[in-house]
């Protein structure tokens, strides 16, 4: 693992340290069979690096920037952990790495921040869990930083509001569903004895479980790259 803070985040030097790697943003990617995030890194690497041409940050995206420094400092506050920002964390495979919203000294608890518009930081407040569409992107925290034990998700509203911080917490050890489903068996008993039925079912593993499959699947990505530089190199 090695860090980068000699520059910040959405910087230039940012921007091109993440050129045709896997970060936070693209590690939900690395759940499905598409070939997106292939096609993405592909055109990266087989291109200089032009900012450009960089990906697209909504007018949300934009937002909850704008803000993140105020909720780093209200987490710090909630938890008693000060956490700082750092640039860029790469990972001991040098296609992985990750800008994460905060970190401590010792690089052993993170944190991912989220400032969103009033709708979404409800649903956020309700969901007794870090809500699916972040958790892949909590877990790749625990995929890039080996020393990483304990992570915090928040989701923050500048006003006032009635609740205006709400967080949640993994480790390694949490079992958590990212969204993916497997074969599964239910039972009824209609009188006539029990009788079992297949159906889609949740696949809850720990955070480490899928540290694990993700890193499998880089490995297939790595693999990929270098039969489609061979065709694209002929």
């Amino acid at each position: 693992m090695q860090v980068h803070n000699d520059f910040s985040q959405g910087s230039g030097e940012w921007l091109n340290i993440r050129h045709g790697k896997i970060g936070g943003t693209r590690a939900e990617m690395l759940y499905t069979d598409s070939d997106t995030l292939l096609l993405y890194l592909l055109s990266e690497i087989t291109e200089p690096f032009d900012p450009d041409e960089e990906e697209y940050q909504s007018d949300a995206m934009l937002w909850g920037k704008q803000w993140e420094y105020e909720a780093r400092e209200e987490l710090s506050k909630y938890t008693g952990i000060q956490f700082n920002e750092v640039a860029w964390i790469q990972s001991d495979n040098p296609l992985v790495g990750v800008s994460p919203d905060g970190i401590d000294d010792t690089f052993t608890i993170g944190c991912e921040i989220k400032c969103p518009q009033r709708k979404k930081h409800i649903e956020n407040c309700l969901d007794e869990n870090i809500p699916k569409e972040y958790i892949r992107q909590c877990i790749h925290n625990f995929y890039v930083n080996d020393k990483l034990k304990t992570f915090y998700f928040a989701s923050y509203r500048h006003v006032n509001t009635v609740k205006r911080l709400s967080v949640r917490k993994i480790t390694r050890d949490s079992l958590v569903d990212v969204g993916l489903k497997k074969d599964g068996s239910v039972f009824e008993d209609r009188g006539l004895g029990l009788k079992s039925y297949k159906v889609k079912v949740p696949d809850m593993r720990t955070v480490q479980q899928w540290v694990d499959f993700c890193k499998e699947r880089v490995t297939v990505i790595e693999v990929q790259i270098q039969e489609k530089l061979k065709i694209l190199n002929f």
